[in-house]
């Protein structure tokens, strides 16, 4: 069975620097037998993307937080129209997800 799961990662900048902490949610698709294989899984491909660079800032090192959710996708094939992910939003998260992000702050 596939699986789409929400992946968390937080970045932390070095030297810290006075803003709000930077998050990252990545879905990804994993196949597996059941949902604790699917939270194993995702919680390898977690930790492998773990990394760092340099910038303009600083460091920045991006660190997997956790599997924030595992959705089990309904369908016989993947393909393309198949909905991988989905939940339900509050009206400020939509007025979150609306707010253009701008990183030069």
């Amino acid at each position: 069975m596939w699986y789409g799961v929400s992946l968390l990662y937080r970045s932390m900048i070095s030297p810290t620097q006075p803003r709000d902490v930077l998050w990252e949610e990545s879905i990804v698709l994993v196949e597996a037998g059941s949902e604790q294989d699917a939270r194993h899984q995702a919680e390898r491909l977690g930790l492998l993307g773990n990394h760092g660079y340099g910038s303009e800032s600083g460091h920045v090192e991006w660190k997997f937080e956790r599997v924030e959710r595992i959705y089990p996708i309904d369908a016989a094939e993947v393909g393309s129209g198949t909905e991988v992910f989905s939940r339900f939003l509050r009206d400020s998260e939509v007025k979150s997800l609306l707010t253009p992000f701008d990183d030069r702050d």
